[in-house]
């Protein structure tokens, strides 16, 4: 194999994981401080290059938003969060195969979330700050048994933990503890 950017990569974890990671069809719900940390790592680690990372958030960039969410800068003021950072990722990593939305999720607000949609992904991860949309992509993912990376923020506190569908506990029955 000729040394490419994923080099270093490869010898980490080998050649057979930078591929696994390459046909990923990932989607990720939230571009916000953890949205944004996740996609830079997506980007850098090359997921869905041969697959597709498909992103949403209906949220528009405000200065707040400036000094803690990295891939948005002053010209992106009022820009729609996910196709910015879209944008950002694929300057990043030019081979990124992506795809972004400006669309919420939520009982009956698109059909991005459709069985069809999801039945596709190999992987969710939710970038959250809102219990009903991290509720809704729990129950989206258990019902098509699709395997939930799920973090989020709650003020200035935040978590992460996996969602394996009839194997571990959900978000929702997670939804009791209190940040």
């Amino acid at each position: 194999i000729s040394p490419d950017r994923y080099q270093s990569l490869r010898l980490c974890i080998g050649d057979s994981l930078v591929q696994c990671l390459a046909r990923q069809q990932l989607f990720m719900v939230g571009c916000g401080a953890i949205g944004c940390e996740l996609l830079k790592l997506f980007a850098l680690l090359g997921v869905g290059r041969s697959g597709q990372i498909t992103i949403t958030d209906h949220d528009h960039i405000e200065k707040s938003n400036l000094n803690r969410q990295f891939l948005f800068h002053k010209q992106h003021l009022n820009q729609p969060k996910s196709i910015v950072a879209a944008q950002s990722a694929r300057d990043m990593n030019k081979e990124l195969n992506i795809q972004s939305y400006t669309l919420k999720v939520g009982v009956g607000s698109n059909d991005l979330c459709s069985d069809a949609f999801i039945g596709g992904q190999t992987i969710i991860v939710n970038a959250l700050d809102n219990i009903e949309a991290r509720r809704y992509m729990d129950s989206r993912c258990i019902t098509n048994k699709k395997p939930l990376v799920e973090s989020g923020t709650m003020g200035s506190k935040g978590h992460t933990f996996v969602v394996v569908p009839y194997k571990s506990e959900s978000y929702s029955n997670q939804v009791t503890i209190h940040f």
